[in-house]
């Protein structure tokens, strides 16, 4: 009779704390699927962006020449052209710590790729050299802060798997290096030969990378510098 007393008792102390336990999950059934999307979403938005960390960059190399003999550009300001990118990655590589802790690093990555595509859009058709300058360095600027944050970003959200996704990052930006060198030209001449329309179209692959961030926006998430 005691055991059985006593049994009655453990069990009625042991229930409240198992349904404490269980209040959490059923307050938020969807916190291990929510969490398991953004997972994927940052992994497709680190890959998107990647690829497009090097294309404003190569494809231009391979349509230097119709873009000096379009825009009348001298020898001198093509030199000028080419010594754009390393200058850009120096100044806003720069800002890019402090603008993540402000905004959060997926906010300023999406306004990175923000700044590429509206850069690549624009600079085919800004009429002008100095147009064709400023485009390019708007896009050069969207590139040095997003190469910057990428690390950030991998090592606040995969601290388990830095060395994966730190792989997979490097490929993409190879793959995207590689894909803009190859194929510009031949998509040129399949857009009728046109050289504005074979650096506008990459605007197209900064545009697709925008949109996984987007949600880390409004939540200033994806890791602070």
């Amino acid at each position: 009779m005691m055991d059985l007393m006593a049994s009655e008792e453990t069990r009625t102390t042991t229930l409240p704390t198992v349904r404490g336990s269980a209040a959490p999950e059923a307050r938020e059934p969807g916190g291990t699927s929510t969490r398991a999307w953004t997972t994927r979403l940052l992994v497709l938005g680190i890959v998107l962006s990647a690829l497009n960390l090097r294309p404003a960059i190569t494809s231009l190399g391979a349509l230097l020449e119709e873009v000096r003999d379009g825009l009348g550009m001298s020898g001198s300001v093509a030199g000028l052209l080419t010594s754009v990118p390393p200058l850009c990655f120096a100044v806003f590589g720069v800002m890019a710590p402090r603008l993540a802790r402000r905004f959060g690093a997926g906010a300023v990555v999406c306004a990175g790729m923000a700044a590429i595509a509206t850069g690549l859009a624009i600079r085919p058709y800004a009429g002008g050299t100095a147009g064709f300058l400023a485009a390019s360095a708007l896009a050069l600027m969207g590139i040095a802060v997003s190469n910057v944050l990428m690390p950030v970003i991998v090592k606040h959200w995969f601290p388990d798997r830095v060395g994966s996704m730190t792989g997979l990052y490097s490929m993409a930006l190879a793959l995207g290096t590689a894909l803009a060198a190859a194929v510009t030209v031949p998509l040129t001449d399949a857009l009728g030969g046109s050289w504005q329309s074979g650096l506008g179209l990459w605007a197209g692959l900064a545009v697709a990378a925008v949109l996984p961030w987007l949600p880390f926006v409004r939540g200033r998430g994806a890791g602070k510098a």
